[in-house]
């Protein structure tokens, strides 16, 4: 079994300023009942271009979830269905191979 990390940002305000936790909730379980568990790492502030051109400047919790590689698919359809229901252009996602995770 090959292992992976992903961290993933998810914005807890939508474009439009909604509360996104509802949302949110939902990721953090089905990262449970998928992958065994979360960690939420802080957020995080950041930037993004619109299409528009506009800048938007979002505050973002920042996940990570360990994982079969097989089932990267999985987490991304995951993140895909959050984007959808809020409106978002894009969801940051970066996977990390060849790490060593070990749990003691």
């Amino acid at each position: 079994m090959s292992r992976i990390k992903a961290c993933f940002y998810l914005p807890v305000r939508g474009n439009d300023g909604r509360d996104l936790q509802l949302e949110i909730a939902s990721v953090e379980d089905l990262c449970f009942e998928h992958f065994d568990g979360w960690t939420m790492s802080g957020y995080f502030k950041g930037t993004w271009r619109m299409e528009t051109g506009e800048k938007s400047l979002d505050t973002s919790a920042v996940y990570q979830v360990i994982l079969d590689e097989r089932q990267l698919p999985l987490l991304e359809k995951i993140l895909l269905n959050f984007k959808t229901q809020t409106a978002q252009e894009a969801i940051y996602l970066e996977v990390d191979r060849d790490i060593d995770v070990r749990f003691i």
